[in-house]
């Protein structure tokens, strides 16, 4: 079976953006360096708010005498709890449940720590006696900490932790960022964390600062969360008064974070819009006094890019707390990559089943690696199964995978190993029901068994497409459902999805019908269509991904009602050198060729002092494809098409003419050192 080499498209859920612009001109190439101080953040998700608590915990706690256990769907109790976490009292993590009932999960990670103590939060209107029971039979040890309200119940907390403080944080007890962005600060610093109206001051609230004996208060937000009458009505009583504020939510994260004293050796990041994910993080922050960043919704403030910029120049590591749902992909990438609007480089990583051919390529990427990549993806699929089995490059115990992924991450790049098939396999496979659920089985125990991101699909003809006339005869329908039952798999888990495509120009290429392509993509996060191998190795000579067809393509799927702007344009690094290898039945030439990549063109143009011209596709290829014929000392006559700084220049100015993703370039192991220093920059001038 004939290998064909393959580009694939990424399928973003944003908004289409369709404008067009001129090619932009090439830059003077930039010099490459491998180093990079660059980290993957790291997400801590769960199913659902409860299952996150359980990961967080897992994530920051071997052991622990005591736990907090506190209701998940409410926020005060848990935030002034992240005081009593980090105490000498508990010195663990911050559980939560539901009020009627102990969540499932819960009791066996309070198992799996060893704890002997729980500390519930609120009084059984919060968490029932029902869950109090069901702990007290397991043998634990059961203390409630509780008060009329929740003012009261934040000074029962700040009374068991400390029972004299000279300062107190005072945050609103009617909305949670304030209290969330002071939380791991307050609880570092045993400092207590109470609650407060907008109006005034709770009779609750007075009472425990005259228990404690404080004689500083700081306000936590603006004068619209905690009006003056407050701090007028403190001063009254012989408080010092200051406050910690901003415009808004964000604003007085920022002035918490830029005023006081933290760790940042790692920075944890929260919605500012939804509580749930963010209660048990911030008792993982304030274990270590790391900061908390409130991310919005759409884009970070200038002085919040500012903040982010300077940790990932720090080199600080970054924890997501939630979901996608919480902290969308979009929004990770700028934490990430500091880039506010920027295109996904998917970049297909071919090392196959060699070590160091991967570690080769990684290390050709500039400094910081994401200014130039997004993905990478492994092709570490040994074969695939008519049954759905699934094996791999290297024996399932190796290393190989998890240090990869590893490097990786560390460079900031996320990481979706490839799984690839054609033809009779394939068809099979995807026409039961039974396989597809294996396969996708498969898939997940290999993303958990490397730590990676996500997975590319690259599903490529022959497959069944029935009758010429009936689209739906062959696969079509069944690699729909494939796709869609690993994306409602995957997402869960917080999991890329990508497919790639084969590109298609037209209803009479009736032997792609099996890629219902809207269908797919919504299906998947994003599409890479493969806009390569025009001409392949078997075809006449000629230009592998000529501009004019690129554009034929997308208009293609454009019109079949797929978001443009989760489609990745597929880019060749390589060329081919065909030769006449025969002649078919009607005495026509036949044809073969070899695939290298740009330096190896030069190379052999060089050698035998070929002349470098440029083939225009037809009068809309504004700069055609690099070509040049030469003969060999054989006498064999040779034809070579292959792309260079400036068709790839040409090519890429496509993704704005279409609002695409960004592009999905085929392959790493075509980009020697040379080819990197002019290749690299130009990703980065077109994506960033």
């Amino acid at each position: 079976m004939k290998k064909k080499i393959k580009i694939a498209v990424v399928t973003l859920t944003a908004f289409t953006l369709l404008f067009t612009s001129p090619m932009i001109p090439p830059k003077a190439p930039e010099e490459v360096k491998a180093e990079t101080i660059m980290t993957q953040p790291l997400r801590l998700a769960g199913t659902s708010r409860y299952d996150t608590a359980i990961q967080v915990s897992q994530s920051g706690w071997e052991y622990a005498d005591a736990v907090v256990l506190a209701r998940g769907d409410d926020f005060p109790d848990a935030l002034s709890g992240v005081v009593l976490a980090k105490s000498s009292l508990v010195n663990g993590p911050l559980l939560l449940t539901e009020t009627a009932q102990l969540t499932e999960g819960v009791l066996g990670e309070i198992q799996r720590l060893g704890a002997s103590k729980v500390y519930i939060l609120g009084s059984p209107g919060a968490v029932s006696k029902k869950v109090e029971n069901t702990l007290t039979d397991q043998g634990l040890t059961v203390e409630r900490l509780e008060g009329p309200n929740r003012y009261g119940t934040a000074g029962e907390i700040a009374k068991a932790v400390v029972p004299q403080a000279e300062k107190v944080f005072l945050a609103s007890g009617s909305d949670f960022p304030d209290a969330l962005s002071i939380s791991s600060y307050a609880a570092a610093q045993g400092i207590p964390l109470l609650l407060t109206e907008k109006k005034t001051v709770p009779e609750v609230t007075l009472e425990t600062l005259q228990t404690l004996g404080v004689s500083k208060v700081t306000l936590i937000g603006g004068e619209g969360v905690i009006l003056p009458e407050v701090e007028t009505q403190l001063k009254g009583l012989g408080y010092t008064v200051d406050r910690l504020s901003g415009a808004d939510r964000y604003e007085t994260n920022m002035e918490i974070l830029n005023n006081l004293s933290f760790n940042t050796e790692a920075v944890y990041v929260a919605t500012g819009t939804k509580f749930p994910d963010a209660l048990a993080g911030a008792a993982l922050a304030a274990k270590n006094n790391n900061p908390i960043v409130l991310a919005p919704q759409k884009a970070f403030s200038e002085e919040g890019m500012s903040y982010l910029g300077t940790r990932r120049n720090e080199g600080s590591s970054f924890t997501l707390l939630g979901g996608w749902g919480a902290i969308s992909y979009g929004m990770e990438s700028i934490i990430r990559t500091g880039n506010v609007n920027p295109k996904i480089s998917l970049q297909y990583w071919d090392g196959y089943a060699s070590y160091e051919t991967y570690l080769r390529q990684l290390s050709l990427i500039p400094n910081k690696a994401t200014d130039y990549v997004d993905y990478v993806s492994p092709n570490w699929r040994g074969s695939i199964g008519t049954d759905g089995s699934l094996k791999l490059v290297w024996d399932e115990g190796s290393s190989n995978y998890k240090q990869l992924t590893n490097m990786a991450h560390g460079l900031g790049m996320k990481v979706l190993p490839l799984i690839n098939g054609s033809g009779a396999t394939l068809n099979t496979l995807l026409k039961s029901t039974s396989a597809r659920e294996k396969l996708i089985g498969e898939i997940v125990t290999l993303l958990k068994n490397t730590n990676a991101d996500g997975v590319v699909i690259d599903f490529e003809t022959p497959l069944d497409y029935g009758d010429a006339k009936d689209p739906y005869d062959g696969v079509r329908n069944d690699l729909t459902a494939f796709m869609e039952s690993l994306y409602s798999e995957l997402h869960p888990m917080n999991k890329l999805v990508v497919m790639a495509v084969m590109p298609r120009m037209s209803s009479s290429q009736y032997w792609l019908d099996a890629y219902d392509y809207k269908a797919l993509s919504h299906a998947v996060d994003y599409m890479h269509v493969m806009t390569y191998d025009h001409h392949y190795r078997t075809s006449a000579p000629g230009p592998i991904s000529p501009y004019p067809w690129i554009k034929q393509v997308l208009t293609y799927i454009q019109g079949q009602g797929v978001d443009m702007s989760k489609v990745l344009m597929g880019v060749p690094y390589y060329g081919r050198d065909w030769v006449v290898s025969g002649k078919d039945a009607n005495g026509n030439p036949t044809y073969d060729s070899t695939a290298f990549g740009y330096s190896k063109a030069l190379e052999i143009a060089d050698s035998y002092g070929a002349t470098i011209t440029y083939s225009k596709y037809n009068d809309q290829d504004p700069v055609g494809t690099p070509t040049f014929k030469y003969t060999d000392g054989k006498g064999v006559e040779h034809t070579v098409f292959f792309d260079d700084y400036t068709s790839w220049n040409a090519k890429l100015s496509i993704i704005n003419e279409f609002g695409l993703a960004g592009v999905g370039p085929w392959a790493m192991g075509w980009v020697d050192e040379n080819t990197a220093k002019e290749l690299y920059p130009l990703l980065h001038q077109h994506l960033r």
